[in-house]
């Protein structure tokens, strides 16, 4: 029993680190596909997401045989990209620019330009969740395939409630500050040097946990405070 929900556990924490790590990846669908019709839209974003997952997956199997040669900190090289992975979540506002898929008109160059854009922002991404999991290639293919049909179907209801509702991002950026930490505190290299017990490692992962949603809460009052300080500065013209 303790090995199912051991296992379990281990798969929801790779398809919802998956999940928000495909928080950008989402608009590469409707950026890339815009210009076709809608029937050839979808169509071109399902064989566009189905190849780049293929990849995401394969990927992730090569990244995980590198994991088991333990004098390798493949860990350690994770859980820092996954801090700067976090900190251009959280400031996404500031690198929409770099995040883009030029829409085609043909539906080939469409499926080529979403896979491309997806596997090119997606490499962190891969090296982050092959070394969650700790090289277990089924916790991977298991947790990336369980969020096939949120990317498919729920992208627009996911886009918006990250308009909606800011903080659900920075509540995003927690899981991956969490993750990082425990990444890095729990590789060979970390460990050889740096010695913690185990209630301090979960400590220090909660308070890091903890400082992106207060940075992200204080970040959001800061934003609504300008606005109405703008607001009040040039009212519209009635």
């Amino acid at each position: 029993m303790e090995l199912n929900i051991g296992l379990v556990l281990g798969i929801l924490e790779i398809a919802l680190l998956d999940l928000v790590l495909c928080g950008d990846n989402i608009g590469i669908i409707a950026l890339a596909t815009r210009n076709l019709p809608p029937k050839s839209g979808k169509l071109a974003g399902i064989i566009g997401v189905t190849g780049a997952i293929a990849l995401r997956i394969y990927f992730a199997i090569c990244i995980s045989a590198f994991l088991r040669i333990k004098w390798i900190p493949l860990r350690l090289i994770g859980g820092i990209i996954l801090i700067k992975v976090t900190w251009d979540l959280i400031n996404s506002s500031q690198n929409e620019e770099e995040y883009t898929a030029k829409p085609s008109q043909k539906f080939w160059d469409a499926v080529i330009a979403v896979i491309l854009a997806d596997v090119s922002m997606s490499l962190d991404n891969v090296l982050a969740i092959a070394g969650a999991a700790d090289g277990n290639i089924s916790l991977i293919v298991i947790g990336i395939f369980l969020n096939i049909p949120i990317i498919f179907f729920g992208s627009q209801f996911v886009m918006k409630l990250m308009q909606k509702r800011p903080m659900v991002v920075y509540f995003g950026g927690a899981i991956l500050a969490f993750t990082s930490l425990k990444m890095i505190m729990e590789d060979n290299l970390f460990k050889y040097y740096i010695h913690l017990s185990h209630n301090t490692r979960i400590f220090l992962q909660l308070a890091w946990a903890v400082a992106v949603i207060l940075y992200g809460y204080n970040k959001i009052k800061n934003e609504k405070s300008k606005a109405k300080i703008e607001k009040k500065k040039y009212p519209k013209a009635s």
